[in-house]
């Protein structure tokens, strides 16, 4: 087993509520874990793989994305597309989750970079 740091962080850093470590046997086997255990992580992923899914044009409900990104959007229509987003996310494979995680990056304020990575080494301080 190996430890991997999962991250959810914006251009302004890492803090507590951003990481997790956890024990696993690989990448794949953690990105099942986050299909497992939706709500733990819905969090990170909302703030990450939703913003690509949003405009995403083979996936995505970009069209409903963009009349509704004309018009305030009350708080029963972003429950529908977070609802949306989480049935499409729960129907990956974790082999699609690490290539969704893969294709997220640091934006400003706008969305988060989701990562796992391997901690390979840990130094020892005396």
């Amino acid at each position: 087993m190996a430890l991997f740091l999962i991250t959810c962080v914006y251009d302004e850093g890492v803090y507590k509520s951003n990481f997790r470590v956890v024990e696993a046997v690989s990448r794949e086997a953690v990105a099942q874990h986050i299909l497992k255990n939706y709500e733990s992580f819905a969090d990170y992923l909302e703030r990450s793989i939703f913003y690509k899914w949003l405009n995403d044009k083979e996936v995505g409900p970009n069209e409903i994305w963009e009349k509704m990104n004309r018009v305030i959007v009350h708080a029963k229509d972003s429950e529908k597309l977070h609802q949306l987003f989480k049935t499409w996310f729960l129907s990956l494979s974790a082999k699609e989750v690490l290539k969704r995680i893969d294709q997220t990056s640091v934006d400003g304020d706008s969305h988060a970079q989701l990562a796992i990575h391997e901690i390979t080494e840990i130094e020892k301080v005396e």
